[in-house]
């Protein structure tokens, strides 16, 4: 097995120190979402239910739990790189939360948005996996918009919400008091990437760990840091695009000659893609593969662990339970994709 490395590839962010309208900038994607439900409540508006993908994380189900709001669920499939949403238009939830995903184009059926609206359904347009995709027209159609900055560039928070022709309703915005366990995290991270000791990673690691828990269940209310927003604004988003582009071409060039993997989109002009997402033959052999890249310090992520709330029946499972997300992000090159692939090979070509 392949195990010289250069560097990690994948996990979590580390801070870069060289320093990114109606946008309501916030701590989370969780934090706008709720940012989003005080606004509607504002306006009077009843929010009973809301009808959302079953492919999820439950950072997404989290904001309308705890606002008592009943979530149901459309079936999500995918067969020959396009995706299905499999959609009741008889039924009439306050809202309909649509999204991309992994920055393919693989937008939710844009002919199901009038039959919702026409009932008053408000549409939540969740842009976080296409916030740097080109010509995004789900924007239009959504009364509100939000997308987490944080999944895509190393800031310590980060997120925004918009309303559609209006400025959104801000809420007596505060500070995140447990903010400096990411900073000091992400600084560790820093420093073991110049120099890999085992001390420091299980530092950082402690560190991102604590911030996560603490995220779960305290999010509401809080504003973007300033050098997270200082960092966003100085973002070149075209360099992003075009390596983000360049490293996923590689992988789906590649993994067309490993048959054992199966890629679930296809990379279209104008895609932007936040990881690489593929499918094995079984969990158990996505478990074993995964295992073996770990081992070679490439760190790929599931998406998503699956929330308690999805039925057993639905066809979605399979998503849940035979998919990684392979890393194609801007900190990495060709070079890196390649050991991917090799180590992929290692473990999977005979």
């Amino acid at each position: 097995m392949l195990r010289q490395r250069r560097h990690e590839i994948g996990s979590e962010f580390w801070l870069d120190d060289s320093s990114a309208n109606r946008d309501c900038y916030v701590l989370s994607g969780r934090t706008a979402i709720d940012l989003i439900l005080q606004d509607i409540l504002a306006n009077g508006n009843r929010l009973n239910s809301v009808y959302m993908p079953s492919w999820c994380c439950d950072s997404m189900l989290r904001p309308f739990i705890d606002r008592n709001i009943a979530v149901d669920f459309y079936d999500i499939t995918i067969a020959n790189g396009k995706l299905e949403c499999h959609i009741d238009v008889d039924t009439q939830p306050n809202i309909l939360y649509i999204s991309n995903y992994f920055g393919y184009k693989n937008s939710f059926p844009q002919e199901f948005i009038p039959y919702f609206k026409e009932k008053g359904t408000i549409i939540l347009y969740d842009r976080t996996h296409s916030l740097f995709q080109e010509n995004d027209n789900l924007v239009s159609q959504a009364d509100y918009t939000f997308a987490s900055i944080r999944k895509w560039m190393g800031v310590l928070s980060g997120a925004f919400a918009t309303k559609k022709g209006e400025q959104i309703r801000v809420f007596d915005m505060k500070e995140c008091p447990y903010l400096d366990e990411k900073t000091e995290a992400m600084k560790l991270k820093a420093a073991y990437m110049q120099n890999p000791e085992e001390e420091l990673k299980s530092r950082f690691l402690e560190l991102y760990a604590s911030f996560g828990h603490h995220l779960a269940s305290d999010y509401q209310n809080y504003e973007m840091d300033q050098l997270s927003q200082k960092i966003w604004r100085n973002t070149d988003m075209k360099i992003i695009r075009d390596s983000r582009r360049r490293n996923a071409a590689y992988l789906h060039q590649s993994l067309e000659t490993i048959p054992q993997i199966q890629l679930i989109f296809n990379l279209k002009e104008g895609d932007c893609p936040l990881f690489v997402p593929v499918l094995f033959d079984s969990k158990e052999e996505r478990d074993r593969v995964r295992k073996g890249l770990t081992v070679n310090a490439i760190y790929c992520p599931i998406h998503w662990p699956k929330p308690n709330q999805i039925n057993r029946e639905l066809s979605v499972n399979s998503l849940y339970d035979r998919g990684i997300s392979l890393v194609c992000d801007q900190r990495y090159d060709v070079n890196d994709m390649r050991q991917i692939i090799n180590v992929l090979k290692s473990l999977l070509v005979e």
